[in-house]
Order: structure tokens, then sequence, then C-alpha cells
């Protein structure tokens, strides 16, 4: 946008009284050379030093003063009591402007940062906040998409450079810092942004507790490039991929910030294998996530579940927590968040670096987590599946759903151990679940498909329903969860034989070798369903004693706070998290 001549001699203008203000007000003795070092961050993205508005050399500010001025590459800084990190196209409005920052330094803050203005432009490349604020310091904010984004504060409002350091939270451009904070939050990051740098220098020493101010005297025009509109408040825009690396690394340092929780509460993403919203009604595991995510919620902490499609998004990776409940797809982590494995299905998949990079590894079988005890360092603890009591309860007999043998169960090209044990024994199950018609008679097919809440009417009307594993789940001891929800509706059911059945549900559930023993058991239940029925209400009883979400809710957290990862995820309330 083109300005009028008189708006760009304004521009000019209030530049040059900041200046002249600057200039009459007292000004500290200038730090000696021994003491500052100043680090000139190029921006590794492209912006070679040149100002794309107004075409000119961006000037070298660095030189102006009693300082010691290195390049970004030195490491260690040169030995010097302040380290000042100074984006090239930064350009001080008087010469002081170091004095003025150490000075501030050298009352109560840790860290200090100048005024940036917006400098005044060629006429071509003029705007209407040239000679305004561009930043008083960055504070966060809820972003549009749920997540934690920048604001530069009092952005475009005109610039007061007479005035004592104020309090902020984040600093672009320019940052100087004592020594000693610098070395105790592990000194510069190059994350390849100038700016993204000097945020997350900034996260890391509040975390040590230390404060940042502005220093309006030390003000400083930042003749940096704006690309776009909203680059005008956000230094760092919300669409960029350096803000999801900021997420990465502080998302929920920062989402707490900007919208803090109540005391103790903890922000869980959770996160299940099926691909995306558009099917995940028809998986088992969204199912499942989305019950224990209930439970977490009932306990007064806020819960996001979503798809795996979704395992990346920044609402996501601002969460405290991220559970990932492990079935086909693996999910990385990030450095910011706590990063949980829930192994209930395919241990094949389950690979060493994955179980490297999780802060805790919980496993639906004392087997495979004594197998993964012996490939990671990890913590890893057993946490059996579990039913919702809520949804999945006796209800009263359906004449739709009435079969003396029930299955429920997708083929995935493969004819499951059950049906085929069923049939071979003579029996007519009747099969909820999609792929059979190529296996078995058609007739025997009542449904593709069941939805989840139409489960427990289904379970409550049959007279007995059949059980099986894969053989990968069989092998490594995972119980399906389908033995939990049918037991929670107090219905007999008969499974495949592993040892874990008897741990978990005593001889609540009667287990089958072959086609002989699956047909006597069968006909004993139906023959006695009075006995059938007592043996399930036994089952039910131990499933809502041990085995709903809320147990498995509470197991978590306290899983959390043992290894020390709640205290961890909690303490970014105080401005000192991941």
């Amino acid at each position: 946008m083109l300005l009028s001549a008189p708006r760009a001699r304004g521009a000019r203008a209030a530049l040059s009284r900041a200046a002249d203000a600057i200039a009459r007000m007292p000004a500290p003795p200038d730090p000696s050379p021994d003491r500052v070092c100043v680090v000139l961050l190029d921006d590794l993205e492209g912006r070679d030093g040149r100002d794309g508005r107004d075409g000119r050399d961006a000037p070298a500010p660095a030189a102006t003063g009693p300082i010691r001025c290195v390049g970004r590459e030195v490491e260690p800084v040169p030995d010097a009591d302040i380290v000042c990190l100074l984006a090239t196209g930064c350009e001080p409005l008087d010469r002081s402007w170091l004095a003025r920052l150490a000075a501030a330094l050298d009352a109560d803050a840790v860290a200090a940062t100048p005024l940036l203005l917006h400098p005044h432009r060629h006429w071509a490349h003029a705007t209407p906040h040239d000679g305004r604020i561009r930043a008083c310091g960055v504070d966060v904010v809820m972003g549009a998409d749920d997540a934690p984004a920048l604001r530069a504060v009092a952005a475009g409002r005109r610039g007061d450079v007479v005035g004592d350091p104020v309090a902020t939270y984040l600093a672009v451009g320019c940052l100087a810092v004592r020594r000693a904070a610098f070395d105790s939050a592990g000194g510069l990051r190059s994350l390849g942004d100038p700016d993204l740098d000097l945020v997350d220098l900034c996260v890391r020493l509040q975390r040590c507790g230390g404060s940042v101010v502005v220093v309006p005297s030390a003000a400083m025009l930042d003749r940096r490039p704006v690309p776009r509109r909203a680059a005008l408040r956000s230094p760092i825009t919300d669409r960029s991929e350096a803000r999801r690396r900021l997420v990465a690394l502080h998302g929920p340092t920062l989402l707490r910030r900007a919208a803090p929780p109540g005391d103790g509460v903890l922000r869980f993403a959770l996160t299940c294998s099926a691909p995306s919203m558009k099917v995940a009604g028809r998986w088992g595991d969204w199912h499942l996530t989305e019950a224990f995510g209930r439970a977490l919620a009932r306990l007064g902490h806020e819960v996001r579940v979503q798809t795996v499609d979704r395992a990346d998004s920044l609402a996501g990776r601002s969460c405290d927590v991220h559970v990932v409940v492990r079935g086909l797809t693996p999910v990385r982590a990030t450095p910011g968040q706590r990063h949980v494995l829930w192994v209930i299905s395919h241990p094949e998949l389950v690979a060493d670096e994955e179980c490297a990079e999780a802060d805790l590894v919980l496993v639906a079988s004392g087997r495979f987590a004594d197998e993964l005890r012996e490939r990671t360092r990890t913590p890893v603890e057993v946490m059996q599946q579990a039913t919702d009591p809520e949804r999945f309860r006796p209800l009263p007999r359906s004449d739709a759903h009435a079969h003396e043998v029930t299955v429920v169960a997708k083929t995935r090209d493969v004819l499951r151990p059950a049906v085929a044990g069923a049939v071979s024994a003579g029996l007519r199950p009747a099969i909820y679940g999609s792929g059979w018609e190529s296996f078995v008679d058609p007739s025997l097919v009542v449904a593709h498909h069941v939805p989840n809440d139409r489960l427990p009417l289904v379970y409550s009307s049959a007279g007995v329903v059949l059980n099986d594993h894969w053989d990968t789940m069989r092998e490594w001891g995972f119980v399906s969860n389908r033995l939990f929800d049918v037991l929670a509706c107090g219905t007999p059911v008969i499974s495949d034989s592993m040892p874990e059945i008897t741990e978990l549900f005593d001889d609540t559930v009667p287990t089958y070798r072959d086609a002989d023993e699956l047909r006597a058991l069968v006909e004993a239940d139906l023959t006695a369903p009075e006995v059938a029925r007592a043996r399930a209400a036994r089952g039910r009883e131990l499933v809502l004693g041990g085995h709903t979400f809320d147990h498995r809710a509470a197991q978590l957290l306290d899983a959390l706070e043992r290894h020390g990862l709640v205290a961890a995820a909690t303490s970014a309330v105080r401005g000192d998290g991941a």
C-alpha cells in the first residue's frame, strides 16, 4: 500500500522525534568491551541480509558502540557477562541502546529486549505502519486452530520511547541476556529463523525462573521485510513452518500461557489408529479411545481424541501428554510434550525406536511387556484393555438379535478360528461383520456392520458370544477387548484358549482348543442358560471391579506421577514446562 507524501513525512518525523527523545534522556555508561558479546543472527531461511522492502543493504548495527561482535557460528560465545543476540536488519535509533539493555540486566531482569519500530521505507515500499511499533515484546494467544500463536505486543501503535522497562513473555529481533542465565538455559539453538531462536531461548529462560523486560529507550528499527499482512502482528506467522517447530518444542508450555487450565488439570491428546474421521466409526480402536477420553475427562482433565491423520495437528501437539493408542500405525513423538504408548494390538509392528522415544510404554499384555523391557530403557508397565460400563451393560433382549450363538468380527480375508470351529462342530453362528460370504453360508451373516452403540443390544440378546484372537495377539498374550465388553453386558462368552484369560477373569470365560471342545461348551451353556448367566454375572462383577476405563484413567495418571512425568507437565503452569 502506497502512502501519501504527508503520511510518509509523518513517519519520518515520528522516528526523528523518538531519536531526539532518547538522545535527551540520561544514558547509562557504556559497558566495557570485555563485558558484552554481540552475536549476529543471520536469517537461515533465505533472507540474505537485504531488506526486501526498500532494497538497500541492511545496516550493521552491531558495530555501534564499545562491543565485541562475533558471527553466529562462534560456539561457545567468548567469555562475557552479557550476551546480546541481534538479528541482522535491526538498527538502533541511538548508540546508547546496548548500555540501556545492560542497565536493565543490572537491575532485576535476566533478559532485556528493545522496543522494535517499523522503519521509514522508500516511498515505493512504504506502509501505514512505518514509524510505528513492530513489537513491544511478544505474548501468546490461542490461535484459531486451538493451538498457541504468537502476537507482537502493541503492534501498529505509536511508539513511546520514554518510560521504564516493562515485563514481557517473549522477544524477537534482539535479546540481551545475562551470561549465567544464558548458559543455564542451554544457550542458543539454531532453529533456522532468528526470531524462532530468540523465542525458544526466552521460553527456556522462563523455565529457569528468569524474567524478560522491554526497554523502550533501547529502541530499534527492524528493517527486516514484512512478507505478508499477518506478519505485522505475528512475528512467527500462524501457518509457517517455524510455528510448527516452535509448537513441537514448547507447545504445552505456550498453550498454558495462552489459556491457563485449572489447578492440576492436564491436557491430553489421545490418538488412535483409525486413519480418518470418515471411517473412525467403524474402527473399534476409535470407540475404545473415546471411552478412555471420557474417563479422563471425568477426572477433571481436558481431552482431545483424534484419528491418526490428525496426530501432527498443532492442537494435539500442544497438549501436555500425547497418548498413542497403538494399533496399526506408529505416531512420532515431539520433545515438547510427554509421549505415552498404549500398545493394545499388533505387537509385531512395535519398533524399538518407538519405545525409545516414548516417555512411558503401557502394554495390554504382561507377556509382551516383559519382552519390551528387554528392548528398551523406557519404563514399561502393563495396562490391560477395559470396557465402558455406561455403554456396555445388560439390556432387555431384542428379538431382532436373539441368536443362540453370536459372532461379532470382520474376516480380514481369513476364516477366523471361532467361526471355523463353530461351523466344523455343526453350529450355525449368527455373524455380524464384513467379508464372510466367501467363507461361510451367506445366510449366516446377519449384518456387515454394527454401530458401536448397538453392540450392547447384540451382546445382551445372544445366548452365547464366541470370541477368538489373531495369531500374534494370542502368541503375545493380548486379551481381546470383546471379552470385557461382553462380560459387562452380563452375557456368556466363550473364547479360544489363552492363559491370560483365566488370569484376568478366573473361570468366568470358558476356553476351547478345538471344535469338539467348542461344541461341548456351547451346548452346555445353551442347555443350562441359568448357570451360564450366573457365570457371566460373576464375570461382570470382575470387570466392573477392576477393568473399566475409569480404572485405566486412574492407572495412567498414577503411572505418570510415579515416573515424574505429570510433575514435569503440570509445571508448565508456572512457565517452566518442557
